[in-house]
């Protein structure tokens, strides 16, 4: 715990230091699942409308999710370099087989019968989609979310084997220097960033239940 209590181990000045770190842990997770979540809702919107779709795509997802990480960055390098794509790009793929999966259960828990008052109330398939099958959707979605997103931060942590730094940079810098309390610091800082992630995205999914009876407004 010391190094983490450590002031100048805090130092904006130092891009090594636990703050700068932490912001780059940030910054690469969420760039990772802005990118995941922006293919994995059309695809899982299809996927639940063309059922057939949908083995063949949630398959694929599983497959990727199977590879190693290390193995599959690495396998990127002579491509990417030694750059956040190399890193970024495993990271969407593996969120893909959670997120999909999340969106089509979500869509299929959906009632038909609000489904059918939208038709009802003159509401045409893309209207349906986002007023009544999307926000009644929303709770499971923001749970497999949360799953994968937890999941990427851990994954994250290997970035600095492919030139990216974030937290995991203490744990691999503590290891080549025997510096056993930095290698506690970037575990501790991880775990503690996963934690607080996944307390987040929880509060947000129980106040998307309870808002989660809406008002079907009919438009045109």
């Amino acid at each position: 715990m010391s190094y983490l209590l450590d002031a100048g181990h805090w130092s904006w000045s130092d891009p090594t230091s636990i703050g700068r770190l932490l912001i780059d842990h940030l910054i690469l997770t969420g760039l990772s699942m802005m990118i995941a979540m922006a293919i994995a809702v059309p695809l899982g919107l299809i996927a639940a409308r063309y059922r057939r779709l949908y083995l063949p795509v949630i398959t694929a997802a599983g497959i990727i999710y199977t590879l190693p990480s290390l193995a599959f960055m690495a396998a990127l390098i002579p491509f990417t370099g030694l750059s956040s794509a190399t890193v970024v790009i495993p990271l969407v793929l593996y969120a893909q087989v959670v997120l999909i999966r999340n969106i089509v259960a979500a869509i299929d828990a959906v009632d038909p019968g609000l489904v059918d008052i939208g038709r009802a109330m003159g509401m045409d398939g893309r209207q349906i989609q986002r007023y009544v099958i999307l926000p009644l959707a929303l709770p499971v979605i923001v749970a497999g979310l949360r799953v994968a997103t937890v999941t990427t931060i851990g994954i994250a942590t290997i970035a600095p084997l492919f030139g990216v730094r974030n937290l995991g940079y203490l744990i691999f810098q503590g290891f080549n220097t025997s510096y056993k309390e930095q290698v506690m610091a970037g575990v501790i800082a991880v775990s503690a960033l996963a934690i607080i992630a996944d307390v987040g995205l929880l509060l947000a999914q129980r106040a998307v239940q309870r808002g989660r009876r809406t008002n079907i407004v009919a438009r045109g």
